[in-house]
């Protein structure tokens, strides 16, 4: 184990038993990356009844990290910290439930305990059990109810939920309701969240349930396709292509539509195949040809002088 960056202290009071001092080496060593030492210290701090170690080492055997995965182990710990009310092992045990890790998949036991944890005010819970409002698993499937919890977790900054909530809003027909869903899909972009970004583009490009913005839906697209979203890159092509609110530009319709079917997108793939097709009719050599224009990606209408 690393010590350079552990009070001495500290390791002294870990080793006399100190469970604190033990639980607080787990979460300094895990967040080093040396999860197997990080797993050691949590089993110890455990087994003599932190909550938060039990949640941290259920974690830890739910994804087999620094650990053997063994979720019998995740429900073992889970449970002990659930008796404590750690809310977020409590909503972590309707994950096993939900997907039948060690115990027969039952959604309806996953959406009791993740409402036990959502109604403690546990995001990652309000999240699951939105979703399984939406799918109607294990509970009647309710648009309402499932924009409900989708709220509650959106409210604490949960960006697959604030996602969810606005792809929602602005799908729905309740035309009002449009620009709060545009807001949520910008928070979970702004927050990094690669579909949000690529759906918020999408919807600024079209102009249907949003106001057109092609300079903005440009920014966000470009933000998803280089985070590796293959439905953006896909559409960050078509963008330069036909010159959707920029200059035409082949050589970047090709190069985001190579990224894109690299990841076997299929749209990407045959629309690279046009491309091909139509350059080898007029001669010209696909592959080593970059259709490097005289201004780059500049939006329409703003040509620079020199």
């Amino acid at each position: 184990m690393t010590t350079t960056t552990v009070p001495p202290e500290v390791l002294e009071l870990a080793q006399t038993g100190d469970m604190v001092a033990q639980e607080w080496l787990g979460d300094h060593l895990r967040n080093q990356g040396q999860h197997d030492q990080a797993g050691i210290w949590y089993e110890k701090a455990a087994a003599q009844g932190s909550p938060s170690a039990q949640y941290n080492l259920g974690w830890m055997h739910y994804h087999g990290r620094g650990v053997p995965q063994d979720y019998a182990r995740s429900m073992h710990w889970w449970k002990k910290a659930a008796e404590q009310n750690m809310v977020r092992a409590i909503g972590s045990i309707g994950i096993l439930f939900e997907n039948g890790y060690v115990v027969p998949r039952n959604p309806a036991e996953a959406a009791r305990w993740y409402r036990a944890a959502a109604d403690q005010g546990d995001a990652p819970s309000n999240w699951f059990l939105g979703r399984l409002y939406q799918q109607g698993q294990g509970v009647p499937r309710d648009r309402e109810m499932a924009q409900h919890f989708f709220r509650r977790a959106a409210e604490q900054s949960h960006r697959s939920a604030q996602y969810m909530l606005g792809l929602m809003l602005i799908a729905g027909h309740a035309r009002p309701r449009w620009p709060e869903g545009l807001d949520w899909l910008r928070q979970a972009a702004q927050g990094g969240y690669d579909q949000a970004e690529y759906m918020l583009g999408v919807t600024l490009q079209r102009g249907r349930r949003a106001p057109r913005d092609l300079r903005e839906a440009l920014h966000w697209l470009t933000r998803a396709a280089e985070q590796g979203h293959a439905k953006a890159q896909y559409q960050l092509g078509k963008t330069y292509w036909r010159g959707i609110g920029v200059l035409p530009d082949v050589g970047r319709a090709k190069h985001w539509w190579k990224l894109g079917g690299a990841q076997r997108h299929i749209p990407s793939r045959e629309a690279l195949q046009r491309l091909r097709r139509q350059m080898q009719n007029h001669g010209i050599d696909f592959e080593q040809t970059d259709f490097t224009p005289t201004v780059i990606g500049q939006v329409a209408g703003r040509r620079s002088r020199g």
